[in-house]
């Protein structure tokens, strides 16, 4: 005798075979749960007549049965069931749910199981139903695999192992689809934050950019304020907790159609809705939510954050456009005062335009080491016989002409140019001692060398390594570091002075008075020369204020052992002033203005030869 299975199969055994063959290979291919579960549900309904096959998920967010996959039944049952809870009396999928174990309702009009369901089910025509759980090979709830029948009926032995056969095999694909899911949610979300990276918001954005029916959307561009100085104050352990209540904060402001994206570091980038009143609104009201302190491992934090938003339209402009667009709108808001937000407008885009024209026109002078390095002569106060000259770096762009340092210098920086910027102006440097005559033996070439050079890895190696090719001894190269920029404490920075110091190199320090802790700045750090700011210089003989603040410079540089450079001395009156209070060198156009290296190599043998004071 036939069992009930072959009774009533419409599949021989060889096509039942090829049906699980075929689903091991959407398997396989990743292909989208819900085909992979409606492809069973279809080759259980194909083998057995009248049954009506239902695979329902298991959300352990939610805990409850989702929608996996269906054949005969309509989308209407299918949606009715959607977000069931498993409970002791609901039907019987949410009841195998509940317990964990196949329920038999052989009569749907009776068994109390259905008691709240008996309508439902009568209105599908059915009357008996066989649910099994779907458990994973970790003995996880993963789903319920529901058979469905028009008539009353219990099921055979042959029944139940035909249905333990696609149990297997939905239990099979859904835990290939979690761990692709897992997988993915790790290669698209920040392991720190739980926000999404920069891959969700690459794969987001060419989705957005490829349907035609994408409005535009806002960029924003987020920044924390001053989170380096909490970073180094609080270490980095409370430092990654604080990021991680940024990001819940971010999270917790944004909309259900935002996208909250962690950049990198302390930047987070948000895509929202296009621009109008709401979202106005919703960055008022997250620059706002900064205003509450942040609580981390029993430390209050206060945090503020700077935004820069713009408008963007995917089928018009390049999202690279647009991310930088808005961070032009960030650093905007930075420099209005932080603690706000500011919106890209028109004339923006044309700056912006300008600033990428002189990137392009800078990175292609420094592949082509067409930078020009101007030299501006240091002299004695006391002789005013030149002692050295700092290398200044110059552009010029035929087209448009000269373009100021005040213009390339900060794009350079911004656009990672200026490792590159200050790595050609030292080399020139190099050349330029290795190539001048007697005039300039004694004499020492000072070069800018910014805090992002110093903290890239090996530039003390690279530095000497220059200077040993072109023959130049490193104590007559004077490194200048701008004190404004100085945030370091003992960081990487500083730990690369050291280095360099130790080869030989002769070390400044530049804008003196305008940064952040001078003088445990000044201990720290074996300085050799500390170059007084020229605001200092230039408020000398109108006020004693100006006068006390370079003295109160002096006293501090002597009491270190370092001599003195004052920037910016334009009249006599000013250096005769600063030789009084014992500065040792000035620097300034009352001696010459920065000069083409022939015209300064001229300058230089003119001073030599004559004397001055």
């Amino acid at each position: 005798m036939k069992s009930a299975m072959q009774a009533h199969s419409r599949l021989a055994p060889e096509q039942l075979l090829a049906a699980q063959q075929q689903v091991l290979e959407q398997v396989a291919r990743a292909a989208p749960l819900f085909d992979t579960l409606t492809a069973i549900s279809r080759y259980s309904e194909a083998s057995i007549p009248t049954m009506m096959a239902s695979i329902l998920v298991f959300d352990d967010a939610t805990q409850s049965l989702r929608k996996g996959g269906y054949g005969r039944l309509p989308a209407t049952f299918a949606a009715a069931v959607d977000g069931m809870v498993p409970g002791p009396a609901t039907g019987s999928c949410g009841t195998a749910a509940f317990r964990r174990e196949r329920v038999i309702s052989e009569d749907v009009r009776i068994d109390p199981l259905w008691g709240a369901f008996r309508e439902f089910a009568a209105s599908y025509g059915i009357q008996s139903a066989w649910s099994s759980p779907i458990i994973g090979s970790d003995g996880r709830l993963l789903g319920v695999f529901g058979m469905y029948y028009g008539d009353c009926r219990a099921p055979t032995a042959d029944d139940l192992s035909f249905v333990d056969h696609f149990v297997h095999l939905a239990a099979v694909a859904i835990e290939r689809h979690r761990v692709d899911t897992d997988r993915d949610h790790q290669a698209t979300h920040d392991s720190l934050t739980g926000l999404g990276n920069r891959r969700k918001l690459e794969r987001t954005v060419a989705r957005l950019a490829a349907d035609p029916a994408t409005k535009p959307l806002c960029i924003a561009v987020l920044d924390l304020d001053h989170f380096k100085m909490h970073n180094e104050n609080l270490g980095h352990r409370i430092a990654d907790m604080l990021l991680q209540d940024v990001g819940a904060r971010i999270a917790a402001t944004a909309g259900v159609d935002d996208l909250p994206i962690r950049f990198g570091g302390d930047q987070f980038v948000l895509l929202t809705p296009s621009s109008n009143d709401s979202m106005h609104g919703r960055f008022s009201r997250l620059i706002t939510s900064f205003e509450q302190p942040f609580e981390v491992d029993g430390i209050r934090v206060r945090l503020s954050v700077s935004a820069g938003i713009v408008e963007w339209n995917p089928h018009t402009t390049d999202f690279e456009t647009g991310l930088y667009q808005a961070e032009q709108a960030c650093i905007a808001a930075k420099e209005r005062g932080r603690d706000r937000w500011v919106a890209f407008g028109a004339e923006d885009r044309q700056v912006v335009v300008e600033r990428r024209r002189v990137g392009r026109v800078l990175a292609d002078a420094i592949a082509a080491q067409k930078v020009l390095a101007h030299l501006q002569p240091i002299v004695d106060l006391a002789t005013g016989a030149p002692v050295g000259f700092e290398m200044l770096a110059r552009l010029v762009d035929p087209p448009s002409g000269v373009i100021m340092p005040s213009v390339f210098i900060p794009i350079a920086e911004e656009s990672s140019l200026i490792d590159a910027l200050g790595m050609s102006v030292f080399r020139s440097t190099c050349q330029l001692l290795a190539s001048a005559g007697p005039q300039f033996d004694g004499l020492t070439a000072n070069v800018n060398v910014s805090i992002r050079q110093l903290m890239r890895d090996g530039f003390p190696k690279a530095a000497a390594a220059a200077a040993a090719e072109f023959g130049v001894a490193p104590s007559r190269l004077c490194l200048e570091i701008t004190e404004s920029q100085w945030l370091d404490g003992d960081g990487p920075a500083r730990s690369a002075l050291l280095e360099l110091k130790a080869l030989g190199f002769r070390l400044a320090l530049d804008d003196f008075g305008t940064g952040y802790a001078s003088l445990s700045l000044l201990q720290s750090v074996p300085f050799d020369v500390v170059k007084i700011d020229r605001s200092f210089t230039a408020s000398l003989g109108d006020n004693g204020r100006g006068t006390a603040l370079c003295e109160a410079a002096l006293r501090m540089a002597a009491a270190c052992g370092m001599r003195v450079t004052a920037e910016g001395v334009e009249t006599q009156e000013q250096a005769d002033l600063l030789r009084v209070m014992g500065c040792q060198q000035g620097q300034g156009y009352l001696w010459s203005r920065p000069l083409p290296s022939a015209d300064a190599i001229a300058w230089i043998e003119k001073r030599q030869a004559q004397p001055v004071y």
